[in-house]
């Protein structure tokens, strides 16, 4: 889960009042720092911004209520689940510099307890919906192998006049990469994995890997990030069993003087699986490229778009887009999204799907009944769930997000 993104820092900065006419372009490491420091997201007026500028502390914590529903789910799928749900993060300023950056401490706490033994969450083997690569999960934020786990431990060094960034430790590359704003975040946002991130992107968490940003100018930037993926979420992230590794980067131009932002994606990813023929090795690489843009503080839309070659380990295509509406001047918070996405099954030919694709629409509505509290429901129809022909099932669900 984001609690930042880039285009909201650029216009923030450019829109913001105090600059003079000589910085209305963005300042060097601007770029970076909306990525990795805290800055508001819509909905969530109550994320702590300038702690960092008193305490050299930034943090935000998401406590949560979720009740999920499944009308039509596949077999042994929990027709209802109930969640308590948590999500945290800390940057922690270690040494200060103001010419460089300095050097931070960067955590990240989840954690999700089933309130009733019928959910999913009580069971480990049981999924929500059984969407390969879309409704995998209750909640991807938060669902894990343990109830409580922490998906990035990692200190981040910033240098080159705060034009460069290396993160490296336990690393969660979704915190970084494919951050899309409208569909980045399930406390506040469309509740479908498909929609969160890429289903294409080996964007793990909970892995040890490292994570190089370049600003190359003040418009463009760079990022790489090589990562093991083997290590389940909450297991050891050093004592894995699997040699998996997976290499990702990212290229971002941002335009309309911070209004949008593109960004393309390449990767590459392998994974080495023990079975009783000996060792199997499955291979991914490919492209996944978005967009997002901000005509006006009445709309925000975005597409994402990939492909995988070779692909073994997901999906194989994917297309999505979506839009956050603010229908009400005087409740500026508030908003409706609306997101629809088609993914394609892997095309492994020793683990063909069913079926070719699976497709999701979701609308969403976010409540925002004071600084601290919102109420988020929202509806899900999947047309072959699953990869499988003429089927479908119908999600709805609501949380009620305190934030801090």
């Amino acid at each position: 889960m984001k609690k930042y993104t880039i285009t909201a820092v650029l216009a923030g900065l450019i829109a913001a009042p105090a600059l003079s006419a000589a910085n209305d372009a963005p300042q060097p490491g601007d770029i970076l720092e909306g990525i990795n420091m805290f800055t508001p997201e819509e909905g969530d007026p109550a994320c702590k911004v300038n702690a960092h500028a008193t305490y050299g502390s930034q943090w935000g914590l998401d406590i949560a209520y979720g009740y999920w529903g499944a009308h039509r789910a596949s077999l042994n799928t929990p027709g209802n689940n109930n969640l308590a749900l948590i999500h945290g993060q800390l940057n922690q300023r270690l040494i200060q510099d103001e010419s460089d950056g300095g050097t931070w401490l960067r955590v990240e706490v989840s954690g999700s307890w089933a309130l009733d033994p019928s959910s999913a969450r009580a069971n480990e083997s049981a999924t929500y919906v059984e969407g390969f690569g879309s409704a995998t999960s209750v909640h991807p934020d938060v669902m894990g192998a343990h109830d409580l786990f922490f998906p990035e431990v990692a200190l981040m060094q910033y240098f080159a006049g705060k034009r460069a960034c290396l993160i490296a430790g336990v690393v969660n590359l979704t915190n970084y990469f494919d951050a899309v704003n409208i569909a980045n975040d399930t406390f506040s946002s469309f509740a479908n994995s498909g929609f969160v991130n890429s289903t294409i992107l080996p964007l793990v968490d909970s892995n040890v890997g490292a994570v190089l940003q370049v600003e190359l100018g003040r418009k463009n930037y760079a990022m790489a990030a090589v990562s093991r993926t083997g290590v389940q979420m909450g297991y050891d992230p050093v004592n894995g069993q699997s040699n998996g590794y997976c290499v990702v980067g990212e290229y971002g131009h941002i335009l309309c003087d911070g209004k949008g932002t593109i960004r393309l994606n390449p990767f590459f990813q392998t994974i080495d699986e023990e079975c009783e023929e000996g060792t199997h090795h499955r291979r991914t690489a490919g492209l996944v490229g978005s967009a997002e843009y901000s005509p006006n503080e009445s709309i925000t839309v975005y597409v994402r778009s990939g492909f995988g070659a070779k692909q073994s380990l997901g999906n194989s295509a994917e297309i999505s887009f979506g839009a956050h509406l603010h229908p009400f001047a005087n409740r500026p918070d508030d908003f409706i999204g609306v997101s629809y996405g088609v993914f394609k099954g892997t095309n492994s030919t020793d683990e063909p799907t069913e079926h070719g694709r699976e497709s999701v629409l979701e609308l969403m509505y976010n409540l925002q009944l004071t600084g601290w509290f919102k109420v988020v429901p929202h509806f899900q129809y999947i047309h072959d769930p699953a990869y499988s022909p003429n089927s479908d099932a119908c999600v709805f669900g609501v949380q009620g997000v305190f934030s801090f």
